[in-house]
């Protein structure tokens, strides 16, 4: 708590803004500063909401526009001459916003307040608002005067968007003649339009304007004007237009289809070729696609009643392929008639896209007992029609190295080498009749397969295998992936090094050696964006030798690990101009069946390429990579310096501004802390203190406080990050008396001994 009040201080500073003229009329009053004040009951969210839709509404020539040059410098380049005409302009928009909201008693008045530096006439605006009461919807009618028309708005009534009691407000009428639009466009109405609807209300209660000697219902009938002015109502009745075109109520069915997979402007040259695949008739001219895929992203076929959602439906389906870089799709009804023909237009993309990065990284004071630069190569080669069905095939390949840049032997620490081959194919394979065709709507195969090694100096030879089969389906907000099966093996093979280790934490052995894992992997992605906040959440699982655990045999008795594992990542990213907040936190932990397996090295711990870790560049910024924890160990790293655990906690929070522009890279910075640790499941030989119990929690918890410099180039983000720690459960044995001491021997010396990292883009 400490760390975020110190930060939220910092922030409050850096929000300040000093704000220079640039190119102003001296000696004469121009606009410096406006302002809307808006007065009334409303609540937090609602009330920023409708002052940020007011000050929408200024006139450009009363409107100011800064740009900031660094931190908390704005420049406010040509400011306009203050001219009352403006601000009266600015008050009619204003006006007929609060109208369309559904306020019809608003009050606005504005007055300006002069600041005069130098030849400087800072003029600043105040607009004071006062919306008066939101007129709300009483009574509501669909007055529909066709048989068909009517039906579809009855059987769909619970869907409007109007609800008695909301605001009688003109985004939600005009949303709600949209939403029967397009209702009645998807049951094949296509020539109907908002033009042929009409909403009639009246804010006025017809019984009070009749004449009436009774003195009795002269009171009630003022009680209830004095109601009406207190809390404004209105009615109101959707209708169809009278006198309308009937032509415009023609139900319309689908009539020929016709597609040119390989439309372009060169077609002309080529020889025509047809065919009639599923009624459909195709008409290409080069071999570039399998006719037989396009029937199954048309979302209409002949006879079927005409539909828009299909219709926009498949355009949209036809540019998330990626096989095409344009998708037309006309309509033609025929004269007389209720059929419309169709003619689809598909132009390909480029089949081939080439790719190449370089990464990097930097860690000062690693376990190879000096300060790490990591270097990593990336080549990709992306063909976007794969086997002529629209299939995208993805082929990376990678190199990377880690080299020790302090004195010392072995400059070369790490070389790491890896090939990977992915296809997506934008289908569920098998076709699995049993699913309906809107849930397959929106579905990908995914086959990958990579094999990789890495040697680390004096440590070990890691060769590892991974071949899966997964699916995935993405949903309005949502997104859920499987892998079944996914197949993983690592071949180990140990040095001097890590041998040594091993004879002195024998429950190493537990977990570096090689293995089998065959899991199945589901996760599910959900994002929230609203406005200016965008909320995210993974749930990831995986479970290792459930089926495969039952098949007894000496090679799966030998080398399959049985466990599972269970991640929880939730992020919430907050945008305020040009900062922003934001936020993770992380929860993960993998639990190894005891004795679920024949051999005992199998069945303690989770494999060491499946362990958690914390420090580097994208987790606990204060350590270095796997030098933090398990839990509260203090042991000497240079004795054990491969530090895991099977529990990992972990909290982040940045606060992210803009700091300068220099030939159109931008620079930006942030202060961010980090709070987490890693842990042991079970007892662990040789790490008494590595063992997360819940009553240990927050003393066993790492702090870190950082800032960092962000080079925007566009496509990548060049990220340095110098961090101190706050806080620190696992010291060196030498640095004992700092465990759990916050801020302890904190000095100006300080300040040259924190963590450098360097990373690429953002840690999250």
């Amino acid at each position: 708590m400490k760390v975020f009040f110190a930060i939220a201080i910092a922030m409050s500073v850096v929000s300040c803004g000093v704000v220079t003229p640039k190119n102003y009329p001296p000696n004469k009053p121009f606009v410096y500063k406006t302002n809307v004040n808006l007065e009334g009951k409303f609540k937090r969210d609602e009330k920023n909401d409708i002052r940020s839709r007011l000050e929408g509404q200024l006139d450009d020539s009363i409107r100011i526009r800064t740009v900031q040059k660094f931190i908390f410098w704005h420049v406010l380049k040509n400011p306009p001459a203050y001219d009352s005409s403006n601000a009266d302009k600015s008050v009619i928009y204003m006006r007929a916003l609060l109208n369309s909201l559904g306020y019809f008693r608003d009050t606005i008045t504005y007055d300006t307040t002069l600041q005069i530096v130098n030849d400087q006439y800072r003029t600043s605006v105040n607009f004071n608002v006062i919306p008066g009461k939101v007129t709300r919807l009483d009574s509501l009618s669909w007055n529909i005067n066709h048989p068909e028309l009517k039906s579809l708005t009855d059987s769909a009534i619970n869907e409007t968007f109007l609800k008695k009691g909301e605001p009688f407000a003109q985004p939600i009428i005009s949303a709600e003649l949209n939403r029967l639009v397009d209702l009645y466009r998807n049951n094949g109405y296509l020539r109907f339009s908002r033009d042929e609807m009409i909403g009639v209300w009246d804010t006025v209660d017809a019984s009070l304007l009749r004449p009436t000697l009774d003195p009795l219902e002269q009171i009630q009938q003022l009680q209830e004007l004095q109601k009406r002015r207190e809390n404004p109502t209105a009615d109101l009745e959707i209708r169809l237009k009278p006198n309308l075109d009937s032509s415009k109520l023609v139900k319309f069915y689908v009539g020929r289809v016709t597609v040119y997979p390989d439309f372009n402007r060169d077609t002309i040259l080529y020889s025509k070729n047809e065919k009639l695949v599923d009624s459909l008739r195709v008409i290409y001219y080069r071999n570039y696609f399998k006719p037989r895929l396009l029937p199954e992203n048309i979302s209409f076929k002949y006879g079927d009643v005409y539909s828009q959602r299909n219709y926009i439906g498949t355009i949209n389906r036809f540019n998330s392929l990626g096989a095409w870089r344009l998708v037309s799709i006309e309509q033609f009804p025929r004269i007389n008639s209720d059929t419309v023909d169709f003619v689809i237009r598909l132009t390909p993309a480029d089949k081939y896209s080439f790719s190449a990065n370089v990464e990097g990284s930097f860690n000062t004071g690693t376990f190879f007992a000096g300060n790490l630069f990591g270097v990593g190569l990336n080549f990709g080669l992306q063909n976007r029609n794969f086997a002529k069905g629209s299939n995208q095939a993805n082929t990376n390949f990678r190199f990377g190295t880690e080299l020790n840049v302090s004195q010392g032997e072995n400059f070369v620490q790490t070389k790491s080498v890896s090939f990977g081959h992915t296809i997506y194919f934008p289908r569920i394979i098998p076709r699995f009749k049993f699913l309906s065709e809107k849930f397959k709507e929106d579905f990908r195969t995914i086959f990958s397969f990579n094999v990789a090694n890495t040697d680390r100096i004096d440590l070990f030879d890691l060769t590892t295998f991974n071949l899966s089969w997964g699916y995935e389906k993405a949903w309005k907000n949502k997104l859920v992936r499987l892998s079944i099966p996914n197949v993983e093996y690592a071949f180990l093979s140990e040095r001097d090094s890590l041998i040594k280790l091993i004879d002195n934490n024998p429950s190493l052995g537990f977990i570096f050696n090689k293995g089998l894992v065959v899991s199945f992997v589901p996760s599910f992605t959900i994002t929230w964006p609203k406005k200016n906040i965008v909320t995210s959440l993974r749930l990831n699982l995986e479970h290792s030798g459930l089926l495969a655990g039952l098949i007894r045999t000496p090679f799966f008795d030998s080398n399959l690990y049985r466990f599972v594992k269970i991640d929880v990542d939730l992020r919430k990213n907050i945008k305020i101009n040009h900062t922003e907040f934001a936020f993770r936190f992380f929860a993960g932990t993998g639990y190894c069946f005891f004795d679920s397996s024949r051999n005992p090295t199998k069945n303690q711990s989770l494999p060491f390429f499946k362990q958690y870790f914390g420090g580097g560049p994208n987790s606990m910024r204060g350590w270095a990579l796997r030098r933090l924890g398990p839990g509260s160990t203090v042991k000497p790293f240079k004795d054990d310096p491969l530090r895991f655990g099977d529990i990992q906690l972990e909290l982040n929070g940045e606060f992210r501004f803009y700091l300068m522009d220099i030939a159109g890279v931008k620079f930006h910075s942030a202060l961010y802390t980090d709070i987490g640790n890693v842990w042991f499941l079970r007892k662990f030989t040789g790490y008494p203190d590595g063992t997360f119990y819940f009553k240990n929690l927050l003393k066993e918890l790492a702090v870190d406080v950082g800032t960092g410099l962000r080079i925007d180039f566009s496509y990548f983000i060049l990220r340095l990050d110098y961090a101190f720690k706050v806080r620190d459960p696992s010291p060196e044995p030498v640095n004992i008396l700092s465990q759990y001491k916050w801020f302890y021997g904190w000095s100006l010396k300080t300040l040259i001994q924190g963590q450098l990292q360097l990373g690429i883009n953002y840690p999250f």
